[in-house]
């Protein structure tokens, strides 16, 4: 194999090996005479790439002669991969002859050893816990047919005819057409590689030009304080395309006036396709980092988002939106920002269609037109000279502004001529861009694509293709340079003569070539993804209509006949709803068909599939894909988890070279499918998105010879047997060693074009120093980063680990990079030590070496710049050079840190982090207050500081020091014994900062210097907690803390002894006393100025005894020292109110003469044992709550026996929980009530007004012990749960048609529940411990038992205690069931069980749908049933505590069966599931742990 595989760059040594396969096949003439007609075809229409045709029927036959070099170019593809074919099966059989010979000669000694054994059978067949039995092998007798063989002669005679035909009259036609010279050759002498330019290039942020009065009319429109009042407001950027919408909208997003003013800013860009649970899984990215793909309920998404939102000013960009009647969507994205409890959010709009300013009831709308003349010319310099202000030239200057009338005052058309121009500073080449033809072809004043044309048309040649065929991709697609790179490399839009060269290093080039004449550009919100402008995309769908083609509706158009490109974007077709499913779209469906059918399937060289679909969809795709033989790039985003859905016949692409394979959603196991291991040409395998580590790999994946890209997560990466016969493999991002010989290290020996990192885990497995050697990890010169396990790759088990000194075997070549090698127990090898040659290294990164003494001298690395050292526990000294980066942590016995340059490393030191290193003295600390350091080279780029749990700590002085620091903005601290630990910290956008002070009970001052204000200024949040002495604060600079949001004091429990005038910033919105010695009058001191006030917590303070409101100042002079008095300020704008004592607390009432009503804006109200206190505010008759203001109340602990909600209409959320005298909750007027909890309330035996809660949908009653009877009987209920109600005797379930998930647990003395039938939508039903709710479900089916669809026929999730519920007749009608979990309870008789009745084997196999089944907890069971197998949708089995069970089913398991989960089971069922997991493809999983 050897020669076989070659880097991509050596086609014609591929050509050559053809040559001599198709001789010695018979066809040999006709391969020699199909590559000299390519050769010929190449030739010509590359000379034909540098004219400019103006006749159109020679346009059309160049077009048809592209078509025909690509089908010659399938037909010799198709060849080659029967030659591969050959090869690889003669290889594999060859190496299969060798392996049975020497099992053979294994098992002749076998049966010699173990011929006294009982069982003489086992011994009959060897195999490895990794491998199957051997079986004999077949010689293959050719893998392709004498007719087929035929068939394709025949086809290659054919096309070779018709090739001829066209070379002949392309020249004579060529001759007689009159060449426009416009484009001269020398456009393609500049190298389609990044050259350096006569001038300077367009900056990479380019300066806004005249927008400046548009610019500040937006933002001081966003900042205004009447935005501020508002609670969401929008404002929309309209103007035709290219003009500078988003340009604008980019400089105002990152103005810092904007920063300043919301807490949040976030860009997502819409493009046409308004999908809001999309833009709401961007959201989440940009906020957490997580797209929370999993979550596929829009009501999750948006419980997420407004969570992450919570109390937080937001700017929100929609850039480029283009819908305008789907209402309901907007107002789906809207709602977390209508509801995250902050005024003044703000929505910026970009659009070209001023309707989209209306649909959205903009309150502003800023109309863009083109740039005026002065400033375009300016910009227009800016772009060609680099210079806006540039003098030189004049002539050039002067055609320049000709050109720029062209233009229009359009900055995109600017752009796109003037890379074009910027190229060549010629005045004659200039002119002849001034009176290009193209111009004529503007259609209005607004028309740019004339501009942009003439921009494509100097593209150089080579990158032409490559441009056009981004047209494939939908408007909105961002674009991967490694992706498309690889798909051009796929398509053969990339050639090299330089052996040295990679394409992927060329089509690099390629890429950033179109970045830089602006074909493509880059998005600060996509980090290392691009996106093209929708005009430039324009462009390029104009100049590839004849072999692109894109479905996105039913009225795509007529497909031209040469198609070669498709793609299918389901994105607006098939929208996902509410619940995470997908609907179907027969209208669409009809019309894809339609379209598909069309193509000419045969020759199409890249199918793509962008949007969510349902299983209609899927197996229509599939059998439209049948007849598509020739493909070359597959992309396809999955909705379902099931391969065979869409593509049934992916061994027929004989020519498939880029497969891309993503899940839009995470879900349940997959598998890749066998059959992949027969893509001879495959070079790029993507499953990257949202495949797990339980994926099913092949065993036979390494056939793949000419696999150059397996991008997958590391554990996918480490499960291919054998990858050391993949020789084209330029990245292996983990390898997993095992002692069995397909994971041995030497595997690694011929994978020489391996580049960039590599982790080796496992190494404790590696057997023999020999194998390491055998690895040849000194041969991969291409490598940059090296990681060296003896730690397991994630997911796997550690298994067997040796001592073998095989690291000094391990040396990496010289150029590397980054270096990490991780519990290592071989002592420090030799190219570490005395024999360093690793001078390229620039991170060396060394945990758990617990042998190591030494490591290398700063002047051995002289590149060095990060040194990460972890748990070393024997090093004693170190050095250290000029590192930016240094961390030392759980290094017991270092006791010596040196610097070679302290001076040197106070400039360069970046990151510091210090951890358990208990006998290092001094250090850091007296890193930074030695005096030998000058203070003005100290520490300027220092950003993290992090030194905890030394013996040797900082102390307030030192902190002080530290904060004079200005690049320090993350600082973690522990300090001495008394004094606690430090954080600083940024939070939210850049320059937020965090501060958090923990003390200690001996603590007793913080130093005044702690808070250097100045520095301070952006500081948003402030906590100090655990102080239990500390007595003072420096409260009078604290109104310098300009921008201070939360203020947390916790556990002070003197601090508020002085009568210090105490006063907060007017900025903070949340404020917290938690066991502070806080007075109700100091708390009122602090609230005077707060104008801002949202959150208000108050937790065990128990010297506030009453919340007085709305007094009169005589009355507040009258106050107790106890008395809290809320100002009117704050009255107007508290949304959150808190207040917790513990239960034996100080008794606390409320006084207004209005209740609560004076909180207007109040949403959510906490109130925990504090009786009296919720009684003045909310119970009986007293309140008056304002009716659009309070939404969530939680009450614990009131000692009322009747609790009513009077006039709390707009109540949406209570919690009731642990009030030990309540009986009766009158829910009368709680009319927009959504979600009840009441848990712990055990005298509780009455609910009035439950049946007027017209709006719930969630009701939970937990151990309400007193509660006999519950009427639940609602319309709009879609979840209940009824848990440890043990005398809850009637239950009433009429008109519950929207019931979706009831849970029954631990309610005993159940004996009757109405209203069974009413559950027509019920899906998730759990039963556990309440026999009587069983009995009268079986007596409601036998009333009814006429009704064949008494069951809910939607029911999907069943878990029971009772086994015998299976047995019922009505449990035949579980049509949709997918999951059934079964507990055993040894209090029932069925508990007991040791094996499982007929009757119930009968009922278990007519679940026919069932995809998960569990036994939990059936101690006594001994077997499964015996017809198991029949269970043929089964996916997973659970087995959780069934320590009898001692073997797998008699009947074997289901072929379908794919996971089994077993825990706490007895050591013979164990070793069966490992048994079977040699022979079946199974993912078992034993007490929490993979078998392998």
């Amino acid at each position: 194999m050897e020669n076989e595989v070659v880097p991509a760059t050596s086609a014609g040594g591929r050509e050559g090996d053809l040559q001599i396969w198709a001789s010695g096949s018979g066809i040999g003439e006709e391969v020699g005479l199909l590559n000299s007609a390519l050769r010929q075809m190449k030739s010509v229409l590359a000379d034909v790439e540098r004219k400019e045709i103006q006749n159109v029927q020679l346009v059309r036959s160049l077009k048809e002669a592209h078509h025909a070099a690509s089908q010659a170019e399938d037909l010799r593809g198709e060849l080659e991969y029967y030659r591969i074919q050959e090869k690889v099966e003669r290889e594999e059989h060859d190496c299969m002859d060798g392996l049975i010979d020497e099992q053979d000669m294994v098992l002749q000694e076998l049966t010699y050893l173990f011929q006294a054994e009982e069982d003489t059978t086992e011994s009959s067949t060897f195999c490895t816990e990794d491998s199957s039995p051997a079986s004999p092998i077949v010689v293959p007798a050719g893998n392709i047919s004498p007719g087929h063989l035929l068939a394709i002669s025949s086809e290659i005679n054919d096309h070779i005819e018709s090739c001829h035909n066209m070379i002949k009259d392309l020249p004579e036609a060529l001759e007689i057409e009159e060449w426009n010279d416009l484009i001269r050759i020398e456009m393609k002498k500049q190298s389609t590689g990044t050259d350096p330019r006569e001038t300077s290039s367009c900056p990479t942020e380019p300066k806004v030009y005249g927008r400046d009065q548009e610019q500040d009319l937006i933002i001081n429109k966003l900042t205004s304080e009447k935005s501020a009042g508002e609670n969401l407001s929008v404002l929309a950027i309209v103007g035709y395309g290219g003009v500078g919408k988003t340009t604008l909208a980019n400089a105002v997003f990152n103005d810092s006036r904007v920063s300043k003013h919301f807490e949040e800013r976030l860009w997502v860009y819409v493009s046409v396709y308004f999908d809001q649970a999309k833009i709401m899984h961007k959201l989440l990215e940009s906020l957490i980092g997580d797209k929370h793909e999993k979550l596929t309920s829009l009501k999750e998404l948006q419980d997420n988002l407004k969570y992450a939102l919570k109390s937080k000013r937001v700017l929100l960009v929609l850039d480029d939106m283009w819908e305008d009647t789907q209402e309901e969507r907007w107002r789906d994205l809207l709602t977390p920002l209508l509801s995250n409890d902050v005024q003044g959010n703000r929505v910026l709009v970009t659009t070209r269609k001023p309707s989209v300013a209306k649909f959205t009831r903009a309150t502003d709308h800023i109309n863009l037109d083109g740039l005026k003349p002065d400033d375009f010319w300016k910009l227009f310099k800016e772009w060609v000279f680099g210079n806006e202000n540039f003098t030189g030239e004049r002539i050039l200057q002067e055609v320049g502004k000709k050109i720029v009338v062209q233009l229009k005052g359009n900055p995109l058309a600017a752009k796109s001529v003037g890379t074009v121009l910027r190229n060549k500073l010629d005045v004659d080449f200039w002119t002849t861009v001034l009176t290009h033809n193209e111009w004529k072809h503007g259609e209005d004043d607004y028309d740019i694509m004339p501009a942009l044309m003439i921009s494509y048309k100097y593209l150089p040649d080579d990158l032409k293709p490559c441009f056009s065929y981004c047209a494939v991709f939908p408007k909105y697609h961002r674009y991967d340079k490694e992706c498309l790179v690889n798909m051009w490399i796929a398509l053969g839009l990339i050639c090299s003569t330089d052996m040295h060269k990679r394409l992927e290093d060329i089509g690099s080039e390629f890429f950033n070539d179109l970045v830089e004449w602006g074909f493509l550009q880059k998005e600060f919100e996509f980090g290392s993804l691009l996106i093209m402008h929708d005009l430039i995309h324009d462009l390029a769908q104009k100049v590839s209509s004849h072999e692109n083609f894109t479905i996105v509706d039913n009225e795509s158009g007529e497909a031209p006949q040469l198609i070669r490109h498709v793609s299918i974007v389901t994105e607006w077709q098939y929208m996902t709803q509410t619940d995470g499913s997908v609907g179907p779209n027969e209208d669409f469906l009809q019309g894809f068909s339609s379209f598909f059918g069309e193509l000419q399937q045969k020759k199409l060289s890249t199918v793509m599939l962008f949007g969510p679909h349902d299983l209609d969809f899927a197996h229509t795709f599939c059998q439209e894909l049948t007849e598509v033989k020739s493909i070359r790039v597959l992309k396809l985003e999955m909705a379902v988890f099931d391969l065979d859905s869409l593509i049934g016949n992916i061994s027929e692409f004989v020519n498939l070279r880029y497969l891309e394979l993503g899940c839009i959603y995470k879900g349940p196991r997959l598998e890749l499918p066998e059959f992949i291991c027969k893509l001879y040409h495959l070079q790029v395998l993507d499953i990257k998105k949202n495949w797990g580590s339980s994926t099913v790999i092949p065993r036979g994946m390494n056939k793949l010879v000419n696999l150059r890209h397996f991008i997958a997560i590391e554990e996918l990466v480490a499960k291919v047997p054998g990858i050391g016969k993949m020789v084209s493999l330029q990245e292996l991002k983990a390898f997993g060693v095992r002692r069995v010989g397909e994971f041995s290290i030497s595997q690694l020996k011929r994978l020489n074009h391996l580049r960039g990192s590599i982790s080796i885990y496992n190494l404790g497995h590696v057997g023999s120093q020999q194998e390491a050697i055998e690895a040849s990890i000194c041969d991969k010169v291409h490598l940059t980063t090296l990681q060296l396990s003896w730690y397991p790759v994630s997911g796997q088990r550690a298994g067997f680990s040796s001592e073998l000194p095989i690291l000094e075997d391990l040396r990496p070549h010289a150029g590397l990079v980054n270096l990490r090698i991780e519990a290592c127990r071989n002592s420090v090898p030799s190219w570490l030590s005395t024999n360093v040659h690793l001078t390229s290294l620039r991170s060396l990164h060394l945990n758990n070496c617990s042998r190591w003494r030494t490591i290398p001298k700063p002047h051995q690395l002289p590149l060095l710049r990060e040194l990460h050292l972890i748990n070393m526990v024997c090093l004693l000294k170190i050095e250290i050079g000029c590192l930016e980066i240094l961390e030392l942590r759980n290094l017991q016995r270092l006791t010596q840190c040196r610097f070679v340059d302290k001076e040197q490393l106070a400039v360069n030191l970046r990151v510091l982090e210090v951890e358990y290193c208990d006998r290092l003295g001094e250090f850091p600390e007296e890193l930074f207050i030695s005096n030998d350091l000058q203070s003005e080279c100290q520490f300027t780029r220092l950003r993290r500081l992090q030194a905890y749990k030394n013996e040797k700590s900082f102390d307030h002085t030192n902190i002080c020091h530290l904060l004079l620091i200005d690049s320090l903005t993350d600082i973690h601290l522990s300090l001495h014994s008394n004094l606690g630990e430090f954080r600083l910290q940024q939070v939210g956008l850049p320059n937020r900062l965090c501060m958090k002070m923990n003390g200690s009970r001996d603590a007793l001052r913080i130093e005044g210097r702690l808070f250097p204000f100045g520095k301070l200024r952006s500081l948003v949040e402030l906590e100090i907690s655990n102080y239990p002495l500390l007595t003072s604060l420096p409260w009078e600079g604290f109104q310098q803390l300009a921008s201070l949001k939360k203020l947390k004091m916790i556990r002070c429990s003197k601090l508020f002894l002085g009568s210090v005038e105490l006063s907060l910033p007017p900025s903070v919105e949340e404020l917290e006393f938690s066991f502070c010695n806080i007075t109700g009058t100091q708390v009122s001191q602090f609230l005077v100025n707060l104008k801002s006030l949202k959150n208000l917590k108050l937790i065990n303070c128990e010297e506030v005894t009453s919340l007085p409101v709305e007094l009169f100042t005589d009355e507040q002079n009258q106050l107790a020292e106890g008395s809290w008095l809320i100002p009117p300020n704050c009255v107007t704008t508290l949304e959150s109110l808190h207040i917790s004592f513990g239960i034996e607390g100080p008794t606390m009432h409320f006084s207004s003469k209005k209740g609560l009503g004076r909180f207007v804006s109040l949403k959510k109200v906490v109130i925990e044992n504090c009786p009296i206190l919720l009684s003045t505010m909310v119970s009986g008759g007293t309140s008056d709550i304002h009716r659009s203001s309070l939404i969530k109340l939680h009450v614990q602990g009131i000692k009322d026996s009747f609790l009513q909600l009077s006039e709390i209409s707009s109540l949406v959320e209570l919690l009731i929980s642990n009030c030990p005298a309540l009986t009766c909750v009158n829910l009368d007027f709680c009319t927009s009530l959504q979600e009840l909890q009441i848990v712990g309330c055990e005298l509780l035996s009455s609910l009035e007004g439950l049946q007027l809660c017209k709006a719930l949908s969630k009701l939970s009653i937990q151990g309400c012990t007193v509660l006999c009877s519950l009427n639940v009987s609602l319309n709009t209920l879609t979840e209940l749960s009824i848990e440890r109600n043990p005398n809850l005797e009637d239950l009433n379930l009429h008109s519950c048609t929207a019931l979706q998930k009831l849970c029954i647990e631990n309610c005993t003395k159940m004996a009757s529940c109405e209203g069974l039938k009413s559950l027509v939508g019920l899906e998730d039903l759990k039963v556990v411990n309440s026999p009587g709710f069983t009995m009268s479900w079986l007596s409601a089916a036998a009333e009814g038992c006429s009704q064949h669809n008494y069951f809910p026929q939607t029911l999907q999730v069943l878990d029971t205690d009772d086994i015998g519920f299976l047995c019922m007749p009505i449990c035949s009608q579980l049509s949709s069931l997918k999951t059934l979990i079964v507990h055993g309870n040894l209090e029932s008789p069925l508990g007991h069980l040791k094996v499982l009745t007929d009757d119930h084997e009968k009922a278990l196999v007519r679940l026919n749908s069932l995809r998960h089944l569990e036994f939990d907890k059936f101690e006594h069971l001994k077997s499964l049933p015996a017809e198991f197998q029949s269970l043929t949708s089964l996916k997973r089995l659970t087995l959780d505590k069934c320590g009898r069970i001692s073997s797998l089913p008699v009947g074997g398991l289901p072929a379908s069966l794919k996971d089994m989960d077993v825990n706490h089971c007895s050591h013979q069922l164990n070793a069966s599931c490992r048994k079977m997991r040699r022979f079946r493809k199974i993912h078992v999983r034993i007490d929490g742990t993979d078998v392998e």
